[in-house]
């Protein structure tokens, strides 16, 4: 179950175990307070409990999990970061209760950066808390701002999710600083976004990629400029600048595959193959080993201090651009 459908569905069904797990730890913990609401817990000293999954057994899940409510209709046991164990006699233990759990109890697993499995279990029910499409959190930024009265544009609100790479719990707390900078105005503009929102590192990284594939030497430097305005900025944007390349090459070579086969392969999320492919349009296979190992060369004399990191990021802007100069598209 994707994080969007669990309202409707616990509308429907309050289920008796969950697995909550993804990337966007907004989303992860949005979907935990879901559960909690939906359970409609009073007496959560009595009837809610949160286990530590890395100094449990499974024999004290089940037996917490047996306890019936007091003064609710339900007991809520969050259990955090729990790997079901490879033991056989534990596993049948687990899968037992799990087979017949008590109705009055709901189980929540909240692994937001562990792997439940070691094998599968049944009636579980994963709720998948990955970056979700920008469509939705464009409709959940305009719900947030229409609350405070206050108007942005398109652009403004489609610049802030990019600016916070499509993370809900990064554009929560940048709209909120939005949100008290037009208390007056009642206005967010694309510059407000601009001016006032942290970039995150992996998008000003896809900014410069896509300077250098529209061929805007002017802004690429601009924006490299940037980076160096804090101490060791450029070499901090080197390692991230050689992953997009090094995945672009592997977009470039496997074209036969689906976007969502590349993003399992590469370990990133759709979203960031399909920002890739205007790169790819661009850069030949061949260009893009050129890119690869231009950038790994110098990392490479950074670390050796044949070269300062300053000079040594303006010097790979420079010789991408020529390589994109020589394609005359």
């Amino acid at each position: 179950m994707k994080y969007i459908e669990l309202k409707k569905n616990l509308k429907e069904k309050l289920e008796n175990i969950y697995l909550i797990s993804g990337d966007d730890r907004y989303l992860c913990f949005d979907a935990l307070k879901k559960i909690e609401t939906c359970a409609g817990i009073q007496f959560k000293d009595l009837n809610s409990v949160t286990l530590n999954g890395d100094t449990i057994s499974v024999s004290d899940i089940v037996e917490s999990a047996n306890i019936y409510p007091f003064g609710d209709n339900y007991r809520l046991l969050v259990i955090k970061n729990f790997t079901i164990p490879k033991n056989n006699q534990d596993f049948k233990i687990l899968e037992d209760y799990l087979s017949n759990p008590l109705k009055s109890t709901i189980i929540v697993f909240f692994n937001i950066d562990t792997t439940l499995y070691s094998k599968p279990m049944n009636n579980i029910v994963l709720i998948d808390c990955n970056k979700i499409d920008p469509k939705v959190i464009s409709a959940f930024v305009k719900n947030e701002l229409a609350k405070n009265e206050i108007g942005a544009s398109e652009e403004a609100i489609n610049t802030l999710i990019m600016y916070c790479n499509n993370d809900m719990a990064k554009i929560t707390n940048e709209l909120e600083k939005l949100i008290a900078y037009a208390v007056d105005s009642k206005i967010i503009t694309i510059d407000t976004v601009r001016n006032c929102v942290t970039q995150d590192k992996e998008y000003q990284v896809f900014e410069l990629a896509q300077y250098i594939a529209k061929n805007d030497a002017e802004n690429a430097i601009k924006l490299v400029d940037s980076f160096m305005v804090k101490t060791g900025g450029s070499f901090q944007i080197l390692t991230p600048l050689y992953n997009n390349y090094r995945r672009a090459l592997f977009v470039s070579l496997c074209k036969d595959k689906t976007t969502a086969e590349l993003a399992g392969l590469l370990g990133i999320k759709e979203f960031a193959v399909k920002m890739l492919n205007s790169q790819v349009k661009i850069f030949s296979a061949k260009q893009l080993k050129q890119i690869v190992d231009i950038i790994s060369n110098h990392d490479v004399k950074i670390k050796n201090g044949e070269m300062k990191e300053a000079i040594a990021i303006k010097t790979v802007v420079f010789n991408i651009l020529k390589l994109r100069g020589q394609n005359g598209k």
